[in-house]
């Protein structure tokens, strides 16, 4: 492909953004027990808005359950999805560690990581993994069924494929990703983040200018954002006890880093482009301007 002039990027991640394709066909066909799949993040913006243009390693989901269940059914019908789901991918291919599989609250929230061996010389920027998470959060917007592209399809222009997905909105998506840049990165600053610090969080602030660039004239959704505010603030609260006492408060400190410590944020930002964005680049200036005018607009009507 790079012989053809049509990309510049390494064959190692069009290999694993088919494999995530592939995963991602898997997934929504395992015998699910009612429990609904809807694909959301940044590789459905990718692979279904079509509105990104870059590698994205991660698939994930919200789960909509059946109604009426108790606590102990809840997590039970969830635990044998996991179960069900990790041997499905294992038959299909992928080595699936168990250490490395992470349920929490009740298998409210999933991580599995799918193993592959490349055929291609390693990417620096590529994690040697995928990542499948799950979450048992309804979407609060409506969903809707879209075909699913690889970036190989976008950059051929391949006809569509009869893969179609349940899809988070976009709406939803941008709320989402405000506020997983804002929380997480507060978070860090205030020593209450259980891994190390993800320097790709700056993918939000492309992700955002993006879907600004791409639906113009966008609704921002701003009284599902409060929505979304309170349930993280309960999600996190024994994690990240701040959060629940001031989201506005914590949120607003990251904003300022981004008005005025702006260093690591651009550095960040800049690997991240370099490595992982096949289209067109977009500075760090105009993204981070796109996402703080957003984020102030989305933020400014939640109550301090």
């Amino acid at each position: 492909m790079r012989n053809e002039g049509l990309t510049s990027l390494p064959p190692g991640i069009f290999e694993k953004d088919l494999l995530i394709t592939e995963v991602l066909r898997t997934v929504v066909a395992v015998e699910s027990d009612g429990i609904q799949l809807v694909f959301c993040g940044g590789t459905c913006l990718s692979k279904a808005h079509g509105l990104i243009e870059r590698m994205s390693e991660d698939i994930d989901f919200k789960l909509v359950l059946p109604e009426g269940l108790s606590r102990s059914a809840r997590s039970r019908l969830l635990s044998q999805f996991k179960k069900r789901l990790a041997a499905v991918l294992v038959d299909a291919g992928f080595a699936v560690p168990a250490n490395e599989i992470i349920a929490l609250d009740e298998n409210s929230y999933v991580s599995l990581n799918l193993h592959y061996e490349s055929r291609f010389a390693p990417v620096a920027s590529l994690r040697s993994e995928i990542k499948v998470e799950l979450n048992a959060r309804p979407p609060v917007l409506p969903t809707a069924r879209l075909p699913i592209a690889s970036m190989l399809d976008v950059l051929i222009q391949a006809p569509k494929t009869d893969l179609q997905v349940a899809c988070i909105s976009v709406e939803e998506t941008l709320a989402e990703k405000v506020l997983s840049f804002l929380r997480r990165t507060a978070e860090a600053r205030a020593g209450r983040n259980r891994a190390d610090y993800d320097d790709r969080l700056v993918r939000h602030l492309y992700d955002v200018r993006a879907i600004a660039q791409g639906r113009v004239g966008l609704a921002l959704p701003h009284e599902h954002f409060a929505a979304m505010v309170t349930a993280d603030a309960i999600q996190y609260r024994n994690q990240y006890p701040e959060f629940e006492q001031d989201p506005v408060g914590q949120m607003r400190v990251v904003l300022d880093a981004l008005h005025h410590e702006t260093d690591a944020f651009e550095r960040d930002y800049l690997r991240f482009v370099d490595e992982l964005v096949f289209g067109e680049p977009v500075t760090f200036a105009e993204a981070r301007a796109v996402f703080i005018e957003l984020a102030e607009s989305l933020i400014g009507q939640l109550k301090a």
